[in-house]
């Protein structure tokens, strides 16, 4: 627990913009477009998605504009959502509201970081996040609580975001053993953010242990789903458009209810498109299929530009049942995980920190990968390099080699911007998935010829 300078508790601080505001606005109209003219490619069930987004801007806006006293926690990157809300805090995923920025949006947050000192050669995520958490376009945070490890430039944003504002912040450690001293040492740490959280906000926040046991079961319910897309996934012609695999609904929506709704809806369309054949591939022809690496160009899409030349993209790193994490109360995991069955709810978050697959030795993350190609029958990955990302370029080339060597997996190491869309050559970008695609094209038909 780094700092104690003082407790801010949410007041305004004004100025011509408001995010919750504009996102009510801009997800009202994209389920208005959604209803009267839907893309055929993508999911029906998206709207249920943009109705959570919109619902929670709306109930966020009046909570901020009635002058809520509820104390707002700014968190970050692999943080244990579900304790925070449990608690009792209008809980704020920075980085998530850095990722659903729109394109004249991002540009806003680029200038005020950069105002303020952060390089322009940071990964683009990191720098939005600093603009957003100072901007005030939120309500301020009465604290700021990261998990360093994974990507140790977001953390440290965000620690950054605690000091602008001059509230408590601290920070998560998490080992990089998987072992049940790793999910006690975690545990204790949770322990120590619970009884901090209520001595410094005595009048708000209370922890409630049914309140998580509930959030939890609602994740335990959308993992299984994640993971029955997962396997739909596999399934050729691909039914999921590369655009829909990269699709995530926002951390801060964990106590949404509707979550299980949208990964139902969602199941049940891959699995109608499976059965019937269907495919987003022109002429529901697959010629090749990739998994995708790191991010992807939010303002672009180079998915439907792969797909109308044969190429699938079923598979995003951290897409739905892609990340091998633990879910709750799976007892013979957590025996395989940690050497015995987690018995208590915030056991049961410990255990899912010390399983991301981001803040941890390489290794595990090149054996989830493989594993996940070889169930889907992968043949080629985009490493998406975007610059500054320490964990995906540090790490790509070696990822790539095993790859190669072990699945005879095509790669491609390709360099762009994910939101800063002034620097970012769409063109350039599109010309040089085409060249690798048409090789790896002629070195599988060659290969099969010669069979």
């Amino acid at each position: 627990l780094a700092r104690r300078e003082g407790v801010n508790m949410g007041k305004p601080v004004g100025g011509e913009h408001n995010i919750w505001r504009e996102w009510t606005e801009k997800y009202a109209r994209r389920i208005k477009k959604i209803r009267e003219n839907p893309n055929p490619k993508l999911a029906r069930s998206n709207i249920i998605l943009y109705e959570m987004m919109y619902n929670q801007a709306r109930r966020e806006l009046d909570a901020w504009e009635s002058g809520s006293k509820v104390p707002v926690m700014y968190c970050n990157e692999n943080s244990p959502v579900r304790l925070y809300m449990s608690l009792g805090f209008r809980t704020y995923h920075i980085e998530m509201f850095a990722d659903r920025l729109t394109r004249e949006q991002a540009r806003r947050y680029f200038d005020l970081a950069r105002g303020h000192g952060f390089p322009e050669n940071a990964c683009d995520r990191v720098q939005l996040t600093a603009g957003v958490g100072i901007s005030g376009h939120l309500p301020p945070p009465s604290i700021c609580a990261t998990v360093p490890g994974d990507c140790d430039t977001m953390a440290q944003a965000l620690l950054y975001v605690g000091r602008f504002w001059k509230v408590p912040t601290f920070a998560i450690d998490i080992p990089f053993e998987v072992n049940i001293e790793a999910v006690l040492y975690v545990k204790e740490q949770l322990e120590q953010i619970v009884d901090f959280c209520q001595q410094t906000f005595p009048d708000y926040i209370r922890y409630d242990e049914a309140r998580l046991t509930e959030l939890q079961k609602l994740y335990e319910e959308t993992w299984k789903l994640e993971s029955e897309i997962f396997e739909l996934s596999a399934t050729k012609p691909c039914p999921v458009s590369g655009r829909d695999a990269l699709r995530m609904p926002p951390i801060q929506l964990y106590d949404d209810p509707m979550m299980v709704d949208y990964f139902r809806s969602f199941r049940d369309e891959l699995k109608e498109r499976a059965e019937q054949g269907k495919s987003v591939l022109k002429d529901g022809v697959e010629r090749f299929r990739v998994y995708w690496m790191c991010s992807a160009p939010f303002y672009e899409d180079p998915f439907s530009f792969l797909e109308e030349r044969g190429c699938a993209v079923p598979c995003y790193e951290e897409g739905p049942g892609a990340p091998s994490r633990y879910a709750v109360r799976d007892y013979e995991d957590a025996e395989r995980r940690f050497g015995r069955a987690l018995r208590h709810p915030l056991e049961e978050e410990a255990g899912v920190l010390v399983t991301c697959h981001w803040g941890n030795v390489a290794e595990r993350r090149i054996q989830e990968v493989l594993r996940n190609s070889q169930r889907l029958g992968i043949e080629g990955i985009v490493h998406f390099m975007q610059p500054g990302c320490l964990p995906c370029n540090n790490m790509a080339k070696v990822l790539g080699e095993r790859a190669e060597k072990e699945l005879g997996i095509k790669n491609i190491y390709i360099e762009g911007w994910c939101q800063d869309m002034e620097k970012h050559d769409e063109a350039e970008f599109e010309a040089k998935l085409a060249d690798w695609l048409n090789l790896c094209l002629a070195e599988k038909e060659a290969k099969q010829k010669s069979q």
